[in-house]
């Protein structure tokens, strides 16, 4: 281990002990053997403490190297090499003070290296001291005028001195030097930015056009430039190049589509929004956020709706592997009612990627309003397998199970989705209301009528919850009173609805209030539920009880030619007897 290190520190320090003498030069009278063989033994000290502290600096012992390094110092303060080298340990240190010191020393010791003199530079840029980094930066010009490192050094610490003049003045010199190049004349550009010298920044990147006219990033550059200075044609101009140079260049043909739609060329502007959305090298959020802006024209404007839908393919087809354009394009369906299509769309969306809740909450919405419960049932087991805490999906869940007459199941996930409902009041409401159904429909009545009445505590005038309630309370003939309040209240809110009627007819009829019952029957049937074999049997039950049996017998067969209805009745028009 012992010579690794050696070895190690004798290839690092090879420059380092070229530039350093003995403490003492050899005396000239070699014949006194006394002081001979003392500057033997002080040069011997010497060169331990320096190979110890090149030792301890290897191994990041620095405190220990420093300690070292200044030993050798008060042995020999006119030795430039331990200054040099302890300047370095207190540069990463970050004692830059002590550092500058030191570095300075050795650069007075040695003036001709150019080491300690680059060291110095950067020490004292390191402590902010700008202007006198400057100066020495200038001093490395001079040994060495063709070093293009030193002349970027040297316009930066006039750039972080803000002396903005003086860093393009080291520019120029570099330019002369080797001709005009792309990085110097940007940093020029942005310099006279900087100090508000608009058209010497024009004039910076027309002089680098000239060498290099089709520098893509100086073109544009420029013509933001010109639309800065007011100058809208010259930039006009810029783009048509752009466009011509680099064709998949998505940008320039947004800013042409831009420019083409302020002059009210709409074909043009289109024209070049299509070619923008070609581009792979556009990236997909700008795409998307362009269409996005589409959705509000969609139902007003046929013109913005067909280009909506062809840079949706456009997108599609430039961006293959991407999530979001599908979902786009789904989004644009779904907003023009194309809710089949829509839901391929998202179903796409979901192979590709299946953790986007919203996309499953999308196709869930979607089999509901197309009373798609199959769909729904496969779509939320699928989305619980993924989100196992989301109630929405729990919801559609116990609502399918619920149409499937599958009741267990469906209060199972109801009763489990519930608990994760939070803030959300209507999202509670209906899975109140969908247990409240489903624990009617397993005749769980004392359940049934505390989760309706859950839901009439969140909104006291949901008509859905006030009609089923007030209905299966008149099926079971109890609390005839409070149905006949809550069906009427629903009749007041929401009017001429044939099945609400129907419903405050029934309860009238099981009050035995036969005119009433009558005259809300008719409405009903007035109001589309002349086609409700349930409805029109009721109708035919009424009249009987009123004493009108021949009518009666006509509107139970009305009934049974209408389909399904009561078991009993057959047996009514059989006998032309009212059986319940």
């Amino acid at each position: 281990m012992k010579k690794v290190i050696i070895i190690i520190l004798c290839l690092l320090n090879v420059q380092a002990f070229a530039q350093w003498k003995s403490y003492y030069p050899e005396g000239k009278n070699k014949k006194n053997k006394d002081v001979k063989q003392e500057i033997d033994k002080n040069n011997s000290i010497f060169n331990t403490h320096f190979f110890d502290a090149l030792k301890e600096k290897s191994l990041e012992n620095y405190e220990e190297a420093l300690e070292q390094f200044q030993k050798c110092i008060k042995m020999d303060d006119k030795q430039a090499l331990p200054f040099y080298e302890s300047a370095l340990i207190n540069k990463g240190l970050g004692n830059f003070d002590l550092a500058v010191e030191q570095a300075k020393i050795a650069t007075g010791l040695d003036g001709d290296n150019r080491w300690y003199q680059l060291n110095y530079a950067e020490v004292l840029f390191a402590n902010q001291n700008f202007n006198s980094a400057a100066v020495e930066y200038e001093k490395l010009l001079l040994k060495e005028p063709g070093n293009r490192e030193f002349y970027f050094l040297l316009s930066d610490m006039y750039i972080y001195a803000n002396d903005f003049l003086k860093a393009i003045e080291v520019y120029d010199d570099l330019e002369q030097i080797g001709g005009i190049d792309k990085m110097v004349s940007m940093q020029k550009h942005k310099l006279y930015m900087q100090l508000d010298k608009r058209k010497f920044a024009i004039k910076e990147l027309q002089n680098l056009l000239e060498k290099f006219p089709n520098e893509i990033e100086a073109l544009e550059i420029l013509s933001e430039l010109y639309l800065l200075n007011d100058e809208k044609e010259k930039a006009f101009d810029i783009f048509k190049q752009l466009a011509i140079i680099a064709p998949e260049n998505g940008r320039i043909h947004l800013t042409l589509a831009d420019y083409y739609r302020d002059k009210g060329d709409n074909i043009k502007s289109f024209e070049e929004l299509k070619l923008a959305f070609k581009s792979i090298k556009l990236g997909v959020d700008i795409k998307v956020s362009i269409l996005a802006s589409y959705f509000q024209l969609l139902a007003v404007n046929n013109i913005m709706k067909e280009q909506a839908y062809t840079l949706a393919q456009l997108l599609i087809e430039s961006h293959p592997n991407e999530v979001k354009p599908n979902a786009v394009y789904a989004d644009i369906l779904y907003t023009d009612n194309r809710f089949t299509e829509a839901k391929e769309q998202y179903l796409i969306v979901l192979e590709k990627d299946k953790t986007k809740s919203q996309v499953w909450s999308q196709v869930l919405f979607i089999q509901a309003e197309q009373n798609d419960f199959e769909g729904m049932l496969k779509t939320s087991e699928q989305a619980l397998t993924y989100f196992s805490t989301d109630p929405l999906f729990y919801y559609f869940n116990g609502v399918a199970n619920k149409w499937f007459k599958n009741y267990d199941l469906a209060i199972n996930s109801l009763n489990m989705g519930v608990e994760f409902v939070l803030d959300n009041k209507m999202l509670l409401l209906e899975f109140y209301s969908s247990l409240a159904d489903s624990y009617h429909a397993i005749k769980e009545h004392k359940l049934s009528d505390e989760y309706y009445e859950k839901s009439l505590v969140i909104d006291s005038n949901n008509v859905l919850v006030l009609n089923n309630y007030a209905y299966y309370l008149s099926l079971r003939k109890i609390n005839l009173e409070k149905a006949k309040k809550m069906s009427y209240k629903c009749n007041e809110l929401e009017k001429d609805n044939g099945t609400y009627q129907d419903t405050y007819a029934w309860i009238l009829y099981e009050l035995a209030d036969y005119e009433q019952a009558k005259i809300w029957m008719k409405k009903s049937l007035a109001n589309g539920s002349d086609g409700s074999a349930v409805v029109v049997e009721h109708y035919g039950d009424i009249l009987y009880k009123l004493g009108n049996v021949e009518g009666a017998i006509i509107e139970w067969k009305k009934a049974k030619i209408l389909g399904e209805a009561s078991k009993f009745l057959d047996k009514k028009i059989e006998d032309g007897k009212l059986y319940e």
